[in-house]
């Protein structure tokens, strides 16, 4: 469970404890919230550190090979480096610097660059008299597409992806292997309370669902934007 989620559940936990008038009521639900605050102690600790950003690569391929796209064959760019700012920061760059001297020169629409969440594909098109291109699927982590973007200059192009999450630290400009499917969070954060709230109710006597009854009732009204908790007899 998150840190958020049980920050959340031990400021419930103590709205109720500060109505509830039973002493044995009060004790369990003391001891459920002792507990809830150990547990966001090792939450916090668990919280991963910031990683220092790797040293610009150099990607040195052995040789490049005609790229055919639509009828136009292209020479794949063979060199470049990239770097990540690193760990807090928004970018990881593209640099092209070798073997497109003039590419600054070419018309806007003779260079283009696509980008989708996982990949960007630079085409450069009749710079003195070939066309030259560099794509790269399955990037290291998501980025940016609409604000991702590319620069040419005299002798160079920079390529700029916006990470998706800056608290992201890329150790390869490509995954390797293919990016991982997040399953879905089904946990119910109030889950432990509510539960321990229905086992008591149930298993109480009349003062005991009287007595729970009020207090979640109290601290519903205090906190109208939280769970609800159904099954307590109806009520």
């Amino acid at each position: 469970m998150s840190a958020n989620y049980l920050m959340d559940d031990i400021e419930e936990l103590k709205t109720i404890v500060a109505s509830v008038t039973s002493e044995r009521l009060q004790k369990d639900l003391r001891h459920l919230l002792a507990t809830k605050e150990a547990a966001l102690v090792q939450a916090q600790q668990a919280q991963p550190r910031p990683v220092a950003a790797p040293k610009p690569a150099v990607v040195t391929p052995a040789a490049s090979a005609p790229v055919s796209n639509d009828n136009i064959v292209y020479t794949e760019i063979s060199t470049f480096a990239w770097d990540d700012e690193g760990y807090g920061k928004p970018k990881v760059t593209v640099y092209i610097t070798s073997g497109i001297d003039g590419v600054g020169s070419l018309p806007s629409d003779h260079i283009t660059c696509d980008f989708t969440t996982r990949s960007f594909d630079l085409k450069i098109k009749d710079l003195n008299g070939k066309n030259y291109r560099l794509v790269r699927y399955n990037l290291d982590k998501d980025i940016v597409p609409n604000k991702s973007k590319f620069v040419a200059k005299k002798n160079r192009v920079t390529i700029t992806l916006v990470k998706a999450d800056d608290k992201n630290t890329w150790m390869n400009l490509t995954a390797k292997s293919a990016a991982p499917t997040a399953k879905p969070n089904t946990a119910d954060p109030s889950a432990g309370i509510m539960d321990m709230m229905k086992n008591m109710y149930d298993e109480g006597d009349d003062e005991m669902k009287r007595t729970i009854a009020k207090a979640w009732s109290e601290s519903r009204n205090k906190n109208p934007g939280g769970a609800d908790v159904g099954g307590l007899g109806g009520l």
